[in-house]
């Protein structure tokens, strides 16, 4: 079975309405990532949407209906409510994630996070550097200001900002609909990449390491995969 890596969508934004907005919302603090061991120096938000609204909650609820709404910032940036009705797909958690120059995100994987799985993560570059390393599966990325990307985070990925600026995206979860169906197998893409699923066939010790790795998210639904994924090492060592 074919699945997406990751691939271009058809939107271009204005990188400097962007940031213009970003830097009017960054007078007020930055809320740390609450995935500490997953990172090294200094990664953090600003919620366009989250849990009931909140302006003090950048957590990706483990519910299976999370209340989702707008928050006062997202209110007070029309340049970037404009940017998120360009997406007719049900939006759940929307944030700015900057990950501050010689900071690190170490490899890991984002538990069910994907195309087929019938949710999406899309990021959209605000300001980057070409110092800034994106690994998908071992793979450079390459991102550029303004661009909108979905790549699939059930994969191991990395971040290092070799880079001197604070490097910032606009991060959106959303829900799969017959509209992203229609974007995501459209032939006229300009850059696309499927490759054979092998989740199926990974080894013990691969297994163990995204274990560990869900138990450290500490979400009912990494808990749920690491008690499937024990399971499924049970049966192959009875």
């Amino acid at each position: 079975m074919q699945i997406i890596k990751y691939l271009q969508l058809p939107f271009f934004f204005d990188a400097r309405l962007l940031q213009k907005e970003v830097d009017a919302l960054s007078a007020q603090p930055w809320l740390p990532h609450y995935q500490v061991k997953h990172y090294e120096g200094e990664w953090a938000a600003i919620p366009l949407r989250s849990i009931a609204g909140k302006t003090d909650d950048i957590i990706i609820s483990p519910s299976e209906n999370p209340d989702y709404r707008d928050t006062l910032f997202l209110d007070k940036s029309p340049y970037l409510k404009a940017v998120l009705q360009n997406f007719k797909c049900p939006l759940q958690a929307v944030r700015l994630l900057k990950l501050n120059a010689g900071s690190h995100i170490k490899e890991h994987r984002d538990a069910e996070l994907n195309f087929e799985r019938g949710e999406i993560r899309l990021h959209i570059p605000v300001r980057t550097h070409a110092d800034v390393e994106f690994y998908l599966d071992k793979e450079r990325l390459t991102l550029q200001e303004g661009e909108c990307w979905y790549m699939n985070f059930n994969l191991p990925h990395a971040i290092n900002n070799n880079s001197p600026i604070n490097r910032v995206h606009l991060v959106i979860d959303a829900g799969v609909n017959d509209w992203v169906k229609t974007i995501f197998n459209s032939t006229e893409l300009l850059v696309k990449k499927e490759i054979e699923d092998l989740s199926g066939l990974l080894d013990a010790a691969t297994k163990w390491q995204m274990i560990v790795q869900f138990r450290e998210m500490n979400t009912a639904v990494s808990h749920q995969i690491a008690d499937q994924l024990e399971k499924e090492l049970s049966q192959m060592n009875p």
